[in-house]
């Protein structure tokens, strides 16, 4: 691999981006249904305090059997704890796997979009999952947290997973992707990387 055709694949990578945006931002609602319903289903499965879910637009909400208390206008309120989640902070590393793909144009293009794509849904589930969790464990309070009678140290666990994908699992696990679906190009990369080393 040359210096111009590595060029011209980043500056596809680049345009395919801001061109798939758009559309990716419009589709969310429909690519978030299989997201939540992943989600919904694995949390309430596994936590009795998790009743189920609901999909509003690209947003997920998880309904809980947890009570919280707030303070309005003077006078103390209780209700159901709802945490909130939008695929579209989760899940804009599909566009990221989409241009990569496009500008690498590996063999059987078409079925390593649909793979990768249906491998990037599952994990943003776990996602959406995390960031549920972590608002219910962590955010919501330690009365909150009783509720669940779940031990601390599953929150602290739950809050070192939530932020290490949100700062850099989302962004890294589509070019991991890239990388295992786009074999034959990136080791022709790394070949011309090592010559011009030597």
């Amino acid at each position: 691999m040359q210096t111009k055709p590595l060029s011209r694949f980043f500056a596809l990578a680049i345009v395919g981006l801001l061109c798939l945006m758009p559309p990716w931002y419009y589709l969310a609602p429909i690519l978030s249904v299989p997201v939540f319903y992943m989600a919904g289903e694995a949390c309430s499965s596994i936590f009795q305090w998790a009743l189920g879910y609901e999909r509003v637009g690209a947003s997920g909400v998880l309904q809980t059997s947890i009570k919280v208390f707030s303070q309005h206008q003077g006078q103390i309120r209780m209700g159901a704890l709802a945490p909130v989640a939008d695929y579209r902070l989760q899940g804009y590393g599909m566009v990221m796997l989409w241009s990569l793909l496009l500008a690498s144009r590996p063999p059987a293009l078409l079925r390593k979009l649909l793979l990768g794509s249906a491998g990037m849904l599952v994990l943003q589930a776990v996602a959406v999952s995390l960031q549920w969790l972590n608002d219910v464990l962590n955010r919501a309070g330690h009365e909150a947290l009783a509720q669940t009678r779940l031990p601390g140290w599953v929150a602290e666990v739950v809050a070192f997973g939530f932020h290490f994908n949100l700062f850099i699992f989302t962004a890294l696990l589509p070019i991991l992707i890239w990388m295992a679906l786009s074999k034959n190009f990136v080791s022709s990369f790394w070949a011309d990387m090592s010559q011009r080393k030597s």
